[in-house]
């Protein structure tokens, strides 16, 4: 009998071990599906934001390579370029200059109107001053730190020229992670439009610091948002930006293995699509 419980036991034993193995094996299977399933859907994100960037670009050089002004040739022989802001039909039009001069001609003086691609310096772009941004989009976590974020930012810049401006800014970022906090980031914007046009491509970049809404604004970390898209003129002082961008941020992870737990200081990446509108 006791030789008969012990190979019992041994093939008990035995049993426990193999199905312990299966376990094993099948928790690894599952993680592996796990990893590859979470790899396919951030793979289907980031070609969707490459796509969008795609997108941006293409709009932004249609843009650019359609815009037309309306040309008044007089019989004097003098050209006026600018936009046609009133026309009374068989009599007179009224015509705005990229330097903001409007003048009136009358019909009989007009040899023939036009539309022709701007010549040269646009002119017709960003005008230097104070400049307010309010931006929102939303960022798809990238990496193994990576987590998805709603974000809104309020900027108060000053544009040097068409083409430069440089500005403070602050932000909220609610994070789509039930431990995560609301962070509050605080950085120094500049922005880079490479066209003095209506329609111009443009390049920003926000380098700050964060700070933990949810923690009586304890310190987070390091940020960091460069960013692409198109700049579109709506009204003189008035512009909506459409961009896709790369935002950093540094945060702490606490990784638990039953008992103890780990602090880790990662970099917290996502792809961002904004909208923006500067007034």
């Amino acid at each position: 009998m006791e030789q008969k419980f012990s190979s019992l036991g041994v093939m008990e034993a035995a049993n426990h071990s193999k199905n312990s193995a299966m376990e094993a094996e099948n928790h690894v299977k599952q993680g592996a599906s796990s990893k590859v399933h979470t790899s396919r859907k951030m793979d289907v994100h980031i070609k969707r934001c490459l796509a969008s960037l795609a997108l941006v670009f293409v709009t932004s050089l249609a843009f650019a390579q359609s815009e037309l002004q309306d040309v008044v040739y007089l019989k004097s022989g003098s050209i006026i370029r600018g936009v046609i802001i009133e026309q009374v039909p068989n009599q007179s039009i009224k015509i705005e200059t990229a330097d903001r001069n409007v003048f009136v001609y009358q019909m009989e003086e007009i040899e023939k109107l036009a539309k022709e691609p701007y010549r040269g310096r646009g002119g017709r772009g960003l005008q230097s001053g104070y400049k307010g941004i309010v931006e929102a989009g939303f960022a798809f976590g990238i990496g193994e730190f990576g987590m998805n974020r709603f974000k809104l930012d309020f900027i108060n810049a000053y544009q040097i020229n068409p083409y430069f401006s440089l500005g403070l800014g602050i932000g909220a970022r609610n994070y789509y992670d039930l431990n995560a906090p609301v962070l509050v980031p605080i950085f120094a914007d500049f922005r880079a439009n490479f066209i003095d046009n209506l329609t111009s491509p443009y390049l920003s970049l926000g380098v700050g610091y964060s700070f933990d809404a949810t923690n009586s604004f304890e310190s987070m970390g390091f940020y960091l948002n460069p960013t692409l898209g198109v700049t579109i003129m709506i009204h003189r002082n008035h512009s909506i930006n459409v961009g896709v961008g790369y935002e950093m941020q540094r945060l702490n992870f606490f990784v638990t293995d039953w008992r103890n737990y780990t602090v880790l200081t990662k970099n917290s990446g996502a792809i961002s699509l904004v909208l923006s509108l500067a007034f």
